[in-house]
């Protein structure tokens, strides 16, 4: 139930992840139907020190009907998420479709001002079409410094994903990567019995999901 969250257990789990030495916690305006902001604000903001995390949060590029939509969007994410300063900020879900809306209103820059300004330290987009597209945005917008792209064993090879492709050609431009669906939506946590025992006689201290990880 995307709009009902069990804040005993996130909460368990944001201090587990903060024990373990995680920093990093990506979130976006339409997650959750929305309410995956407001619910970091809760579990993570509301909770711990400024200091002890990095927050990711994303535009709804294919939301935004006017130039104006960019500042709006931002401003509710801030609130939302009780921050000021977001430590990453990305143009969410580009694909061939939204990266025209993306460049109709000028979201590039728009990004680019709230790095200037001091209201985000890094930039970026994730990022779901073909390598073509990619390598042509990363030519026009270099100013970029964060691709995400969907990345784990099962898309390595995908002809639609181009998972590979996708990852050498951020490279190529010497771009930094994060690492979208490392478990694919938790579907490499739970594989077929036959790649399991694969898994186990390599190393069987490992789960499945830990062998998706560490790819």
């Amino acid at each position: 139930d995307d709009t009902s969250i069990d804040y005993e257990l996130l909460n368990r789990m944001v201090d587990a992840f903060l024990e373990a030495g995680g920093t990093y916690f990506d979130t976006a305006y339409t997650y959750l139907s929305g309410e995956s902001e407001s619910a970091l604000r809760k579990s993570l903001v509301e909770r711990h020190p400024r200091s002890s995390y990095r927050v990711a949060t994303k535009l709804p590029s294919w939301k935004v009907k006017c130039e104006e939509d960019n500042e709006r969007y931002f401003k509710e994410q801030q609130e939302r998420c009780g921050l000021d300063y977001f430590d990453v900020y990305l143009l969410h879900w580009l694909n061939a479709k939204n990266y025209e809306i993306a460049e109709k209103y000028h979201e590039f820059a728009f990004m680019s001002r709230l790095k200037a300004e001091g209201k985000v330290g890094a930039i970026g987009f994730s990022y779901h079409d073909s390598a073509e597209l990619l390598d042509e945005i990363l030519t026009k917008h270099p100013e970029v410094d964060y691709v995400q792209l969907q990345l784990n064993y099962l898309d390595w090879d995908s002809p639609s994903v181009q998972a590979q492709l996708c990852y050498e050609t951020a490279a190529a431009y010497g771009k930094k990567v994060l690492a979208l669906e490392p478990v694919k939506g938790g579907t490499l946590a739970e594989i077929p019995a036959e790649a399991a025992a694969a898994f186990a006689e390599l190393d069987p201290t490992l789960s499945p999901a830990q062998w998706a990880l560490r790819f």
